[in-house]
């Protein structure tokens, strides 16, 4: 269960890092919030929650503008979501629940942004459906290659590209978001067909029906 993430065997290496300089950086404030009894788990919550004023705030907003407004709680999700790990770190609580959970949240909240996108008519519906759909295919055979410890060599990840997207129309007025999204989902599908393929061929190898 070591492996129990969606990271490429390239990455894992500078996760570890990256996870340390995180940890050193949110110091501070997570020994403030662990001394409130503040857990990783309400931390999660709260990022999800996050996305309840970007909803709003996207399906009211009247012009580009306001949907940059919007877009930063989307940002205050991805901080919130940062910091769960370093808190269940700070507590003991660290391991494959916890990552478990933590997965759960950050692919909730690409779906969610997917389809308040979606009802907010700033990308196609179909386009969206195909990039949710091949996100969470893609997703589900990287954790399943990396749990058998036969994982991707890179793995193209594009949610924050999405939520890019969204801010840079709020900033420049223009939306890219459905061409990049087809573009995305071209990117996934190829990424699902490779999964499928090398998850097929070992299970052949081991002789698993």
């Amino acid at each position: 269960m070591s492996h129990f993430n969606y990271f490429a065997e390239s990455e894992q290496a500078g996760q570890e890092r990256f996870q340390k300089i995180r940890d050193g950086l949110f110091g501070p404030l997570v020994r403030f919030l662990v001394r409130r009894r503040i857990s990783a788990d309400l931390i999660s919550l709260l990022s999800l929650l996050q996305l309840v004023p970007f909803g709003y705030l996207l399906l009211t907003a009247e012009s580009a503008q306001q949907v940059g407004i919007a877009s930063v709680f989307v940002w205050l999700h991805v901080a919130l979501d940062a910091l769960d790990g370093p808190i269940a770190r700070a507590t003991g609580t660290a391991g494959p629940a916890g990552a478990f959970t933590d997965m759960c949240v950050d692919h909730s909240g690409m779906l969610i942004t997917t389809c308040l996108l979606t009802a907010a008519r700033l990308v196609d519906p179909t386009a969206a459906v195909v990039y949710v759909s091949s996100y969470t295919v893609a997703v589900g055979f990287t954790i399943w290659l990396n749990m058998i410890g036969q994982p991707f060599k890179l793995v193209i990840r594009t949610k924050y590209l999405l939520y890019a997207l969204i801010t840079g129309y709020g900033i420049f007025g223009e939306n890219l978001i459905t061409p990049s999204v087809v573009l995305f989902c071209v990117i996934h599908v190829c990424f699902a067909i490779a999964g499928f393929c090398r998850m097929r061929r070992i299970l052949r190898s081991s002789n698993i029906d």
